[in-house]
């Protein structure tokens, strides 16, 4: 193996650089899609103000011409309460009272009536005394009666006035006897021109229709595209959004509907309770929403550019960074395969290093331990005995039987049964039994058969992570208790270790993290070469470590009941205070 250079894998990476140019054409176009949805919103925002604007125009047009209506309304009442306190009225003098009423000033194309019960007694229209129509010739006259009798003031609704022959409005007030019984009325009627006049106050863009409709929604006079007469029945939807108001109420609003050409259009409208006409200023709905699509329109080309442009930039980048990065892509690997390769080298050593070790202290120092022992044993018998003596000799003899105790255990755990030829449930189980007898802990083992269709390459990693566990157990727990169980669960191998001492922190630990050796990254590096994890919780009654290992040529059976109890298999750990590291 070369030195100082990182070896390069050579593979195929021909499914890389259709993803790299996928993704960074998706980060351009996204970025440009962002851009365009930004301008987008704050061309929709200023073209929803613009319609905005429009609509209260309508509103607003709607209104003015309802107020317009009510002041000559209301201009027209005052000469009539005027009039109804004329002398000659009140003295009876029927006939200097009409001259009275063809000198007084009336809005162009309007005339003045004054009517009995019965039938008009004088008609401007007519010399006095000339034949008058009946109440009884127009139709809905008792209805019109009543209303005046009941409100004192009225106006009518949509009529034709048969002296004149032209669609009129009548604006009548009531008359009374000195007892205060109605005798009569005096009217007047505004003409479809006159009401034109007032119509024609109110500009409006071409396209847009005006109209006054009676309290029934019967034209009285309207006008689109110069085309202005009676003939412009109210949009449908209008009836049926004021079906519900109140006869005296007024309301102002918009509705959307349809012309009587079919045409969508937006209604503003306002209906006023003092004369119960409705003012309707349509607007059609593509005038209305034409700043949004204007708007619209207006991002459509320089959006379509923007993405257009983005695509290029972002293949053009994809190319200039393709052979870089599929460089650095392979580089990468290589070197993850050589950290691997020394990984393994490393653990290999260390295994061949462990077991000359394990032989050289048990042929070696064990054996010394044994001779100095023996030679204390002559050596007693030669000295003068003293209880000095004795208890020194005993004190010795003590020291170098712990001393070999412990260099025994160490070299267990060292050099353990032989795995090839025993198998890892067997090696598992005499080892944890060994090094329980040797240690004096209390052991409980529970190893599944099926550990033996592991690979071998992984039975030696288990036994190493099992052995390393044991060690720290022996080293730093001081435990009464330790137990080892194995088993193959959903693809994983999964093997816990578990101990009563103090835990990792130690009994002497006061504060500051837990400090791990390098047995622990020994472990965690040997299961990573097969892509398992390890886990350890700890705390002030125990330590449990949890090694896992996806085993999927393993048969993925379990142990029965009667041969493995699992008493952790849904709880991590039980310790008090724990910390999971």
């Amino acid at each position: 193996m070369s030195h100082g250079t990182v070896p390069v894998v050579a593979r195929s990476l021909t499914g890389l650089p259709p993803r790299l140019r996928r993704r960074i054409v998706l980060t351009f176009m996204v970025t440009a899609l962002a851009a365009c949805l930004i301008a987008a919103a704050l061309l929709l925002s200023r073209a929803a103000d613009d319609r905005h604007a429009i609509e209260h125009r309508a509103t607003e047009a709607a209104k003015a011409l309802s107020f317009g209506f009510d002041q000559e309304v209301a201009a027209v009442n005052y000469l009539l309460k005027g009039l109804s306190k004329s002398p000659a009225l009140l003295a009876g003098d029927i006939r200097a009272f009409y001259d009275q009423l063809k000198v007084t000033p009336v809005p162009e194309g309007s005339w003045l009536v004054l009517n009995d019960l019965e039938r008009q007694v004088a008609n401007t229209l007519r010399p006095f005394g000339a034949p008058l129509p009946r109440h009884v010739d127009f139709p809905n006259h008792q209805e019109q009666l009543d209303r005046i009798r009941d409100r004192r003031w009225t106006v009518s609704g949509r009529m034709l006035a048969p002296l004149k022959g032209k669609i009129v409005v009548a604006l009548s007030l009531r008359l009374d006897d000195p007892d205060g019984q109605m005798n009569g009325h005096l009217t007047i009627a505004l003409t479809e021109a006159r009401l034109g006049v007032i119509l024609d106050d109110q500009t409006r863009p071409a396209g847009w229709m005006k109209g006054l409709y009676d309290r029934k929604l019967q034209p009285i006079v309207a006008d689109r595209d110069g085309h202005k007469g009676s003939d412009l029945p109210a949009p449908a939807a209008l009836a049926t959004r004021l079906a519900d108001a109140g006869p005296d109420s007024t309301i102002t609003g918009t509705v959307e509907a349809r012309d009587d050409r079919g045409i969508p259009v937006l209604v503003a409208f306002r209906r006023s309770g003092t004369t119960n006409w409705t003012t309707v200023v349509a607007v059609p709905l593509a005038d209305l929403n034409a700043p949004v699509t204007a708007a619209l329109w207006r991002m459509a080309g320089p959006a379509s550019l923007l993405l257009l442009a983005g695509g290029i930039a972002a293949w053009f980048t994809a190319r200039q960074v393709e052979q870089p990065l599929r460089t650095l892509s392979d580089q990468v690997t290589g070197a993850k395969k050589q950290v691997n390769e020394l990984s393994g080298q490393l653990l290999a050593l260390q295994e061949e290093e462990r077991q000359r070790i394990a032989r050289e202290l048990h042929d070696s120092t064990a054996q010394h331990l044994v001779a100095a022992n023996l030679g204390l044993a002559g050596l007693q018998g030669a000295v003068v005995a003293t209880p000095a003596s004795r208890s020194a000799f005993a004190e010795i003899e003590r020291q170098l039987g712990e001393a070999l105790r412990e260099l025994r255990i160490f070299t267990y755990l060292l050099h353990p049964p032989n795995l090839m030829q025993d198998g890892l449930q067997a090696t598992l189980r005499d080892f944890a039994e060994g090094f329980a007898g040797r240690t004096g802990l209390v052991a409980r083992i529970r190893i599944p058969e099926e550990v033996d269709d592991l690979s071998p390459e992984l039975q030696r990693a288990i036994l190493r992570v099992v052995q390393e566990a044991l060690t720290n157990v022996h080293r730093h727990a001081n435990a009464t208790r330790v137990s080892v169980t194995a088993r193959i669960l959903s693809g994983r191998f999964i093997v816990r270790i578990r101990d009563n001492g103090h835990g990792m922190g130690g009994s002497a630990r006061s504060d500051g993290p837990i400090r791990l050796g390098v047995g622990v990254a020994g472990m965690r590096a040997r299961l990573e070469q097969f892509g398992g994890s390890l886990r350890i919780w700890t705390g002030r009654k125990g330590t449990s470590i949890l090694a896992m290992v996806p085993v999927r040529g393993a048969r993925l059976t379990l142990p029965s009941a009667s041969r493995l109890r699992m008493p952790w298999r849904s709880r991590p750990a039980e310790v008090d205070g724990d910390t999971l590291i």
